[in-house]
């Protein structure tokens, strides 16, 4: 376990219930080590990366600042040691595929932490889109509203860090691939909204994405919503799709037509969890990837993709024009 921030310390509590499992912390902080072993689950906390690889893990968890992902990652894949890396796979888009080709040659396992994709709401939302419940999609909106993360993660948010709201919440253009396809281009405007006690710049974002398909979606993304909101809205050929992921609802709505009447079913769809079950499936999934039992469900070439979609984000607010995806999806 590389990183004992907020995010790392989630994980090292989701590891803990796993049986069988031997934890290896490190952290440059001592502070955070000394916490770290008083952890029952944890054998050692180390004060260098590189004892964390002496140790000789079959799996190592890369959760400290995005500025040391590429590196760390390298070593561990020469380590031979299976990877799951947090998002953004990178601070730039180029270094993130510098980092999935040297990966790729040293032939390792490795996944990135899109959580979502473990928490049964969302899985269930592309189950249902897949299984044509809402008929072919024409029309998505997502919102996202998360001023709590800057409330979470404190010292991650001391240091200023224009454009962090793009790359943060790369969550979203990873689960629209998944549920839609690969996404071509998009356009966006951004503003900064003062009058809050933490003020990221921009920290108000809107835009559209434009999948291979054709098919557009509308986003919004800010750093204001103080109690958390995550949801999709689809409208289809066939009805229509609210999915809360914060709550773990689903609300659907079946049209049927006739040349006489239209009718409509609505259900819904109730999967409410807390996130550290979601993390807790991941870090199994990690486990079974390690023992060459499974496959990487979220792979560098998804965190290398969704890194594209943040980067032309950020592109189409800084020249208001629609950005190409540079990276083939």
């Amino acid at each position: 376990m590389s990183g004992l921030g907020s995010i790392g310390r989630q994980h090292l509590a989701a590891f803990a219930q796993l049986p069988g499992v031997r934890l290896v912390a490190f952290d440059p902080d001592p502070g955070r080590r000394a916490a770290a072993e008083a952890h029952p689950a944890v054998e050692r906390a180390v004060a260098g990366y590189a004892d964390l690889l002496d140790a000789g893990p079959a799996a190592v968890v890369i959760a400290g600042p995005d500025h040391v992902h590429v590196p760390q990652l390298r070593a561990a894949a020469d380590a031979g040691a299976a990877l799951l890396v947090e998002k953004p796979v990178a601070a730039t888009l180029a270094e993130a595929r510098d980092a999935a080709e040297h990966v790729g040659r040293a032939g390792t396992a490795a996944l990135v932490g899109y959580v979502l994709r473990h928490r049964l709401v969302v899985q269930r939302t592309r189950e249902l889109l897949a299984a044509g419940e809402v008929g072919e999609p024409v029309a998505v909106h997502v919102m996202l509203g998360a001023y709590g993360t800057i409330e979470a993660a404190v010292d991650r948010f001391a240091t200023p860090e224009p454009d962090r709201l793009y790359r943060d919440y790369s969550h979203e253009w990873d689960y629209l691939r998944w549920c839609f396809g690969p996404i071509t281009r998009a356009f966006a405007a951004a503003r900064t909204v003062e009058a809050v006690p933490h003020v990221e710049r921009p920290n108000c974002v809107d835009g559209l994405l434009e999948f291979a398909s054709g098919l557009r979606a509308t986003f919004h993304l800010d750093y204001l919503e103080p109690v958390g909101t995550r949801t999709v809205q689809v409208l289809g050929t066939g009805g229509g799709l609210l999915a809360d992921f914060g709550r773990g609802t689903i609300t659907t709505r079946t049209t049927t037509r006739t040349t006489t009447q239209t009718g409509t079913r609505t259900e819904l769809h109730e999967l409410p969890e807390p996130p550290a079950a979601a993390l807790g499936r991941q870090a199994a999934h990690l486990v079974a990837v390690a023992r060459g039992e499974a496959e990487p469900v979220v792979t560098l070439a998804d965190g290398v993709a969704a890194l594209a979609a943040s980067e032309a984000v950020r592109a189409a607010v800084a020249t208001q024009r629609w950005h190409q995806l540079s990276l083939p999806d």
